[in-house]
Parts: C-alpha cells; sequence; structure tokens
C-alpha cells in the first residue's frame, strides 16, 4: 500500500492520456451489458460468500436489468494484492464499474479522479441511513463518495482465569462492561497484574509472557494501519488528531503538546518493566500469554470459533481524557465506491442501484450474520446478536454495540493517508515501543520528525 499515492498519480496520466470521451473504463461491464464489482475478498471467504450471494439475489431480481459479475481479487498480506490489480486497471484504463476500497484510502483516490461522487444519484434519503462514521469515513471536500459495508469496532478484553486468580484489591479495578475508564486506569491494572504475574504459581498465569497484547508485531510486517487505527482514539479523546480537518496539514497538529501528552501515556505501558513488548508473540492474548489486549472487533469471531478454551471479558475502549464526552473509539472499514471515469448517466445510475442493493438494511443485517461485520447503517445495529448462548460473545458485541451507536468515530479524511497511516504507526507508536521511549522530550522528537516527513510528502496536495 505503501506506493499508492504514487500509483494512481500514474494512473491519471495513463487515464488522460486515453481522452474522457473515450470512457473505456467501463469496458470491464460495457461489452457484454454486465456491471462488475471488485472485491478484495476471496471467493472462499465468509465475505466474499456473502457479496456473492446478495449479488445472486439481485441478479435474480432484476433479470430485465444489467446483470452483475462480481469478481474476488484475494488480498496479500496487508492487502497488496488486490491493490495491485486495482492499480494495473487503473493504468490500463479498465477500471471496474464498482470496487472495494478501505475507508481511509478513499480519498487518495477521489483526488485522483478514480473515484466518481454518489450525490445526486442515490435514491432520496439513503445516505441517511449510514452511521455517521460511515457518513464522515465516506465524504470528502463534503460530497459522498464511498457507501462502507460495515463498520468497525476495537474493545479491551482480559482473561478470565486470570482475573479471577487476582486477589480482591486488583479484581475492584476492573471496571464492568458497561462503564467508562481511562487510559491511566488501564495501565495502573496492568502494572499490578504484571507484579502479581510475577510472583504467583497459579496455572493461569503459567505461560504469561506480559500483561497487554498490543499486535504491534504487525507494523513491521505491513499491517501499518493496524498501529494507526487501534491508536489515534487516544489522542482523539485528547482533543488531539494526526492530521487536521483539511487532510493535509500535519505540522502542530501530529506534533502538537495534547497529541505529545497522549503519546507519553501510552509510553507508560514500555515503562520499566514493560507492560507490552513490541515483538509479542502471535496471537499472545489468544493463547494465555498476556492478561489484557486491545482487541479489534474480528478477534471476537476467532476467540469463539477457534479457541474455545479462551475465557474471555470484554471492556470499553479506555478514554485517554475521562471528562472527553465526543466521539472517539475506533471505526470504519471497506466500502463500496463507483469508477468516476464513467460519464454515461444510465450506467451510472444502474451503478449506484446496484450500490444501494449492496448497501440496504437488509444488506448490512446478511453481512453481519455472515461475516460478524458490524452494520454500516442506522437500522441494521439491530441485527448484532447478544442472545446466544455463549455469555463471551454476548458481552464483547454489547461493548462494540455500544460504541458504534454512541462513540465510534471515523479515521481522519487526508488524500495522502495511506502515508499518513504508515508513518504514524511505524516513526512514532512503534518506535516507542521499540525503543522503549518514556519521556516526552524524545516522543516530541519522534512527533516532530514524522510530522515533518509528512510535510513534505504532503505539499503536492496544497492547492
Amino acid at each position: 500500500m505503501k506506493k499508492l499515492i504514487s500509483l494512481v498519480l500514474t494512473a491519471v496520466l495513463a487515464s488522460s492520456l486515453v481522452g474522457c470521451g473515450s470512457n473505456q473504463a467501463s469496458n470491464q461491464g460495457g461489452v457484454s451489458g454486465k456491471l462488475v464489482i471488485w472485491t478484495q475478498a476471496s471467493a472462499d471467504h465468509p465475505e466474499g460468500k456473502m457479496f456473492a450471494d446478495r449479488v445472486k439475489q439481485y441478479n435474480e431480481a432484476n433479470p430485465d436489468k444489467p446483470q452483475v459479475e462480481i469478481q474476488n481479487i484475494t488480498r496479500a498480506g496487508a492487502g497488496s494484492g488486490y491493490i495491485d490489480k486495482l492499480n494495473a486497471a487503473i493504468t490500463s484504463n479498465n477500471v471496474p464499474d464498482i470496487f472495494t476500497l478501505d475507508g481511509p484510502d478513499v480519498a487518495a483516490y477521489v483526488e485522483s479522479g478514480i473515484v466518481g461522487e454518489l450525490d445526486g444519484h442515490m435514491s432520496q434519503g439513503f445516505k441517511d441511513g449510514f452511521t455517521q462514521a460511515m457518513i464522515d469515513q465516506g465524504t470528502i471536500d463534503g460530497k459522498f463518495y464511498a457507501m462502507g459495508y460495515q463498520d468497525s469496532g476495537v474493545a479491551v478484553t482480559y482473561n478470565e482465569d486470570m482475573f479471577n486468580a487476582l486477589p480482591d484489591d486488583i479484581k475492584a479495578m476492573v471496571p464492568s462492561s458497561d462503564e467508562d475508564w481511562t487510559w491511566d486506569e488501564f495501565v495502573a491494572l496492568a502494572r499490578k497484574i504484571d507484579d502479581f504475574a510475577k510472583t504467583t504459581s497459579d496455572s493461569a498465569f503459567k505461560d504469561y509472557e506480559t500483561a497487554v497484547s498490543l499486535s504491534l508485531y504487525e507494523i513491521p510486517a505491513g499491517g501499518y494501519e493496524l498501529g494507526t487505527y487501534f491508536f489515534t482514539p487516544l489522542l482523539w479523546a485528547n482533543d488531539a488528531n494526526i492530521v487536521a480537518e483539511d487532510g493535509v496539514t500535519v505540522d502542530s497538529v501530529l506534533n502538537s503538546d495534547k497529541t505529545v501528552e497522549a503519546l507519553t501515556k501510552y509510553a507508560q505501558l514500555f515503562e520499566g518493566n514493560p507492560l507490552a513488548n513490541a515483538s509479542e508473540s502471535q496471537k499472545a492474548f489468544h493463547t494465555g500469554k498476556t492478561a489484557l489486549s486491545v482487541s479489534g472487533f474480528w478477534f471476537i469471531s476467532d476467540f469463539v470459533n477457534n479457541y474455545p478454551n479462551l475465557k474471555f471479558k470484554t471492556l470499553r475502549y479506555p478514554k485517554m481524557n475521562g471528562a472527553y464526552d465526543g466521539l472517539y473509539t475506533p471505526s470504519g472499514s471497506w466500502a463500496f465506491v463507483r469508477n468516476g471515469q464513467v460519464q454515461d448517466e444510465e450506467r451510472i445510475k444502474q451503478t449506484v442501484e446496484v450500490m444501494e442493493w449492496l448497501n440496504s438494511d437488509d444488506a448490512h443485517r446478511e453481512y453481519f450474520k455472515a461475516n460478524g461485520a458490524i452494520p454500516g447503517r442506522v437500522n441494521a445495529i439491530d441485527a448484532i446478536d447478544t442472545n446466544t448462548d455463549n455469555p463471551y460473545h454476548n458481552e464483547a458485541w454489547k461493548v462494540l454495540k455500544y460504541q458504534v451507536e454512541n462513540t465510534n468515530k471515523s479515521r481522519p479524511v487526508s488524500p495522502g493517508y495511506p502515508y499518513l497511516s504508515e508513518t504514524f504507526a511505524k516513526d512514532v507508536i512503534l518506535k516507542i515501543a521499540q525503543n522503549k521511549a518514556t519521556d516526552s522530550a524524545t516522543i516530541q522528537k519522534y512527533a516532530d520528525d514524522a510530522a515533518k516527513k509528512i510535510d513534505m510528502e504532503f505539499k503536492k496536495y496544497r492547492k
């Protein structure tokens, strides 16, 4: 993903040589009369299957309209396989009618003219059916471009067997699943658990390594977005961010006093005897090696389906500032967008109609049942089932449901988001952990250096 911007800009030059009137971008579907969809989900994955089922339903319900063909391009690593093929299609002016993009990446493609706006083409009121986080994610410069087919969430999970072994005074530090708590309280709990783990012989701690799993090993492997997605919310709840609302200003934002204050508190996890490790074992929490975990919503189905002996409890994502009452929990996910190079109004109308079919309330309910995908539409959130026979599943989804309805915030909208995310994750979040940098002066330098790098890259976006 790290070469996304340059590839897209190259694509724009290639398409400009073809000429606006040729509209070769619709050749994928134009010759046969079909509309073509590309998704990043493999055909045998629950996500790929749910889209195939939805498309089949559309074709059966609309036999007299252009039929829809879906193509699944499996993501490789951090998603490069799909993105590489998409960028190749852009450079050859052979973009599908509809394709999927990770929400924060939409702005880069909009900036390059690859993605077309949806305002004026949707059914009346359709956009308003999305959650606010989905609307914000898909809106660039006041125009709507992306229909998020799912939302997402992050919570804190803890090992119940380890918890049961703790003394009562440490147990009392754990909030209930319907209570807010702060990052300071999270770190204090982790410290107490770590101190206890070093002295106990309880079997629940026999494989213990560190107090907290942060999945930071994903970042060097190319999963930059996980680091930004998991930890930018610490800034949000401290009235800070990684980029200004204009999407291109980072100086005095990413390296502001409030940002550094939040990052310094994050760094407490690496102070003294570290409570987390940048090179932790993969799936450390899943396998009983950590007591606490910052867990993406996709962890829950993994716990339930693949680690049946793991007893886990779920808590809300902690606030950096306990008094903060705005949106702050991690949110956003992949979305459907349309080919912005298509000029034919009738084809655009047909395309958006299919996109609405893929993103109706019923579709989002189907996606949750098929893939555990958090609905991105207000009226579909009721599909989240918190009354199963698994109490761990139920508690986790009650927490996630609360957050999607009350506290979820979309990630920043920026034409240079891929570079922004990579630099913040590698040069700030990971660097703090690897170097166990805990003093504000060092962290300020990391933030200043990152802001300088990003600012240089972002010069091309400034009008």
